[in-house]
């Protein structure tokens, strides 16, 4: 997974660079608990997958909205991570102290407050009303895919129709949503591969402190749906090294690790 990351980090090198430059210039605070945050979530931040996915969405047609709209999402990600782990009262997140375990509850909640109010300003100068609506609604189905998850974490009532809907909104929304931004015709493609990414991560997930899951043969059958659907849409659409690198990205999927 990492060889193939960093490969296609050198395809959108400078487009991915320009992401980092602004994320490190909205996220600039002189308060220096904020400045240490910053630096600590960006040094455990992971492999970037929405920004990623946006970029290569884009192809090569990325504009200053794009890279605008790719750092909002990546600060909504984090921001949404920050909260999660208050409220499922994580301690870890990518194998590291989370922020609630470092800083504590009410900086994590405060901190992930910090960085919505920053996704706002930016969101406030994306020059596409279209792009504007879809952070809009992303915003509010993720909220809304953790109150469903409230609601229903264990209890025996979660039937199958709300177990997957409370996956698409909490995980895969963003991603439809990073590829709808990067190229509205790939939305559909990112709702497949969020609802696989989710899906996998699920079925490797042994903790039975969370929501009551379908059985094992049920979930990799999903998990093989949604690959094939979304390898589908990418056989519809012409050849490119960008195409070529979402094709790889669904292809770990099948692998081990993501």
């Amino acid at each position: 997974m990492d060889k193939i990351l960093n490969d296609i980090r050198k395809l959108i090198e400078p487009q991915l660079n320009a992401v980092h430059e602004l994320y490190h210039e909205r996220l600039g605070s002189g308060i220096p608990l904020v400045h240490d945050i910053n630096d600590y979530l960006f040094a455990n931040h992971g492999k970037e997958l929405r920004v990623i996915l946006m970029l290569l969405s884009a192809a090569d047609k990325v504009t200053d909205n794009t890279i605008r709209c790719a750092v909002a999402m990546e600060m909504l990600h984090n921001a949404s991570l920050m909260h999660d782990d208050v409220v499922d009262d994580d301690d870890l997140r990518r194998g590291k102290p989370s922020v609630k375990a470092r800083w504590g509850n009410k900086t994590a909640v405060l901190c992930g407050d910090y960085y919505l109010a920053n996704v706002m300003l930016l969101v406030n100068q994306v020059d596409d009303p279209h792009a504007v609506e879809v952070m809009h609604q992303v915003v509010i189905t993720m909220s809304e895919g953790e109150l469903l998850q409230q609601q229903y974490i264990h209890s025996d009532n979660l039937n199958r129709e709300l177990y997957y809907d409370i996956l698409y909104r909490k995980t895969a929304s963003l991603m439809a949503a990073c590829c709808e931004l990067g190229d509205p015709t790939m939305r559909e493609f990112g709702e497949h591969f969020g609802m696989a990414f989710q899906i996998r991560d699920d079925i490797a997930d042994t903790d039975e402190g969370g929501l009551l899951k379908p059985p094992l043969q049920e979930l990799t059958e999903k998990l093989r749906c949604h690959i094939d659907s979304a390898m589908h849409i990418l056989d519809q659409r012409d050849d490119s090294p960008y195409l070529s690198a979402i094709r790889s990205l669904v292809g770990v999927l099948n692998g081990k690790e993501m």
